[in-house]
């Protein structure tokens, strides 16, 4: 599926814009940026169970605990890496920033979040 305004003059002006300003950015130099979260106590949605029988379980309530991965890969390698406890608020977040990811950056890397 596509969006309804794809296709619209101003979302196709802001597109050759957008491509104006990358087209010169070595691949090489781009640092992409992702978050996932993880919660440790799910329960398993499927089974197996004997021909003509049925797997019956009961389902705990969630009770694990949640972690949360961040990390900058590039086409050459990973760059940074981070995992906290709980959810990514802003404060993780500077701290992968200053910490982690700046510090393996090189001249010329561009950022794309």
């Amino acid at each position: 599926m596509r969006s309804s305004q794809a296709g619209t003059e101003r979302v196709m002006k802001l597109r050759l814009e957008y491509w104006e300003k990358v087209k010169h950015i070595d691949p090489k130099n781009l640092v992409f940026l992702d978050e996932t979260g993880v919660l440790l106590g799910l329960t398993r949605t499927h089974a197996r169970s004997q021909r003509g029988t049925r797997a019956y379980a009961v389902k705990p309530f969630y009770r694990g605990k949640k972690v949360a991965v961040i990390g900058a890969i590039s086409f050459q390698r990973v760059v940074a890496l981070m995992t906290i406890d709980n959810s990514m608020d802003s404060q993780a977040f500077e701290v992968f920033i200053d910490k982690c990811l700046v510090p393996q950056l090189w001249s010329g890397a561009v950022d794309v979040n």
